[in-house]
């Protein structure tokens, strides 16, 4: 017989149907939410590395978790201070858990050392996907047209239709079949796709989808292409980002061409390192990461890494927390200019 069973997870109260699941205490939800998360991950075998300050994923190098309790999961856009919260969404991204009610109830059990009178069964790690560096990466079927991708894009996220139809002829972004997500793709040298990110376009959605292709190599930065000849390389956590960095060069009448533009999906500097490797003649990098405490401290050392190596290194914060609201309020303050008037 199936029951009904309530139980506590943050501030919510989630009712769920139950043979067999436990509610916990708030002893142990207590427990669970003081454990040092970090510490915890490593003890069961989590690998993570030690950097000023924090420790950073292996398997994830978006994944951050300072020494104050914070953390910021950058790729997928999540951030807090709850053990609880960060361990049950590595439960779904690495062991397996299919279920976000199932995936909290265990990470309070295991956070706290007990895991209940009813046991949950145990998760073998999901493999990381490999995939051999001569196969292309395999892409989602593209629609019959952008219709979708076009009116969120330019829309919704008030990017450049000029550079969105551009970024679209040259195979880097399009829709796909059948859920008309945006899928943005990243070549290597012998024009091939290597690299590949999703991003759902229903913009009136409580939460927006987002995902990696799978075996895409995050190596292989998203890249807005800037004169041939160009000297300089912007750099940003997201396409979004860089796209409206582009358009607000091209509203304010600048040559938004004159430099390259890449995505770093995230902080990580291995997108960067393989432009630079492939695109010898740059010697300039802006940092264009977001306005905030990640992204400021990771400029500050992108600024030491690289200059040591000898470019010249940059800062161009956003006025807000990102270029992409940046464009947003540059619009809306243009948009009531004309209304004044």
């Amino acid at each position: 017989m199936t029951h009904t069973a309530a139980f506590c997870y943050g501030k919510e109260v989630l009712t769920i149907p139950t043979t067999r699941r436990e509610r916990y205490t708030a002893e142990e939800y207590a427990a669970a939410k003081s454990v040092d998360l970090a510490a915890f991950l490593m003890a069961n075998g989590y690998e993570l590395t030690r950097h000023s300050g924090c420790y950073k994923g292996k398997l994830h190098d978006s994944l951050v978790i300072r020494d104050d309790g914070r953390w910021y999961w950058n790729s997928r856009d999540l951030h807090g201070y709850s053990p609880v919260e960060l361990y049950k969404h590595i439960l779904l991204n690495d062991y397996g858990y299919t279920d976000e009610v199932t995936a909290a109830l265990a990470a309070v059990k295991q956070l706290a050392g007990s895991r209940g009178a009813y046991t949950f069964p145990e998760r073998k790690p999901k493999p990381t996907p490999t995939r051999a560096p001569d196969t292309p990466l395999r892409l989602p079927p593209p629609n019959i047209n952008n219709n979708h991708v076009m009116a969120y894009l330019c829309r919704t996220r008030g990017l450049d239709p000029e550079i969105t139809r551009r970024l679209i002829g040259e195979r880097k972004i399009y829709e796909d079949i059948p859920y008309h997500n945006a899928v943005f793709v990243a070549y290597d040298s012998r024009d091939r796709p290597q690299n590949a990110f999703m991003r759902g376009t229903i913009s009136m959605a409580e939460k927006t989808f987002k995902r990696d292709v799978d075996f895409s190599d995050k190596s292989y930065p998203f890249t807005v292409s800037g004169h041939k000849n160009s000297d300089a390389v912007y750099c940003f956590e997201s396409v979004i980002d860089a796209i409206s960095h582009a358009s607000l060069y091209k509203l304010t009448g600048q040559e938004w061409n004159s430099g390259h533009r890449i995505s770093l999906g995230g902080t990580s500097f291995l997108g960067l390192d393989r432009f630079l490797s492939d695109n010898p003649r740059v010697a300039r990098i802006v940092s264009c990461l977001d306005n905030d405490e990640t992204g400021n401290r990771r400029s500050a050392r992108l600024a030491d890494e690289y200059a040591a190596m000898g470019y010249t290194v940059e800062r161009e914060a956003p006025l807000l927390k990102d270029f992409n609201e940046d464009l947003l309020d540059y619009l809306q303050q243009e948009s009531e200019e004309d209304l004044e008037l």
